[in-house]
């Protein structure tokens, strides 16, 4: 009775000792995982503050570039503002000029579209910018060419102006213009308009003079001379006359055109018009 009390006891003895062991093994192992778990859970939240820094430098950088840009758009709104003015400054322009305001104007919206665009997309906003600045040269470029072509209107408009002025002048019936008319519009050259025409001084023939006139005007830039010889003194057209500086011999000219009492003559080479004064003596060649 007193054996199988004793190995009872020694069974539970022996039951309560593996309890423990297994109880210190199980407190080990939980221990040691309990451990793993503290570090990986410290290295992931190490990982995590990295990403954190990480993220932040990021956001400035990203701040960085917002502010960059909107900096880059207060100038664009700068620059569209001066164009407005521009604009504004053009709208007295003529009426061939509108459409070409007009067109100026749909290309400001679009940059206003573009810069409206810019501000909602950061990872576009160079290349916008870049096409915007492009619009905004070809736009300076339009606008150099608008002022040239008003410079070549206005010019057109005083030539047309002027010739039209002339065209008057010369549908005046012949016989209903005054004498220096007559003279002026049938001494003038061909090719040269009614802008050239030379203005004649008063003619005074002097019978004793005979076949010797003098000089009333040269065109340097026709090349020609006009003389106060004419039909009454023997001139005819294609005849060769010498103009002398007192006793000095200074070249031929040719007659072209004949009135009554004056003449228009080609110079003849080598002589010039730059060697021709005013009441130089012309002598007709027998």
């Amino acid at each position: 009775m007193f054996n199988k009390a004793g190995k009872t006891l020694t069974i539970f003895v022996v039951l309560i000792i593996i309890l423990l062991v297994s109880s210190t093994s199980i407190g080990f192992y939980l221990y040691h995982l309990e451990e793993r778990l503290h570090k990986n859970v410290e290295s992931q939240l190490d990982a995590s503050r990295a990403s954190e820094t990480k993220l932040q430098a990021q956001l400035k950088d990203i701040q960085a570039q917002l502010s960059l840009s909107q900096d880059k758009n207060k100038e664009a709104d700068q620059k569209i503002n001066s164009l407005l003015d521009e604009k504004d400054l053009n709208e007295g322009l003529r009426t061939a000029l509108k459409k070409e305001n007009a067109s100026l104007k749909e290309q400001m919206d679009s940059i206003n579209q573009a810069k409206q665009k810019m501000k909602t997309d950061l990872d576009d906003s160079v290349a916008k910018l870049s096409q915007f600045q492009e619009l905004l040269k070809t736009s300076e470029e339009k606008s150099r060419e608008l002022e040239s072509r008003l410079s070549t209107l206005a010019d057109t408009n005083k030539n047309m102006q002027a010739k039209i002025n002339e065209l008057k002048a010369d549908m005046k019936p012949y016989d209903q213009r005054t004498p220096e008319e007559q003279i002026a519009t049938e001494i003038v050259p061909p090719g040269r308009s009614g802008k050239d025409r030379v203005e004649l001084d008063k003619i005074v023939v002097n019978p004793q003079d005979g076949t010797k006139g003098h000089v009333l005007s040269v065109d340097t830039d026709a090349e020609f001379v006009v003389f106060n010889l004419g039909l009454k003194q023997g001139v005819k057209p294609n005849d060769v006359l010498s103009l002398y500086r007192g006793e000095d011999y200074l070249g031929d000219v040719e007659a072209t055109r004949v009135q009554d009492e004056m003449s228009a003559a080609d110079i003849i080479p080598p002589l010039s018009s730059r060697e021709i004064r005013k009441n130089d003596t012309v002598v007709l060649k027998p």
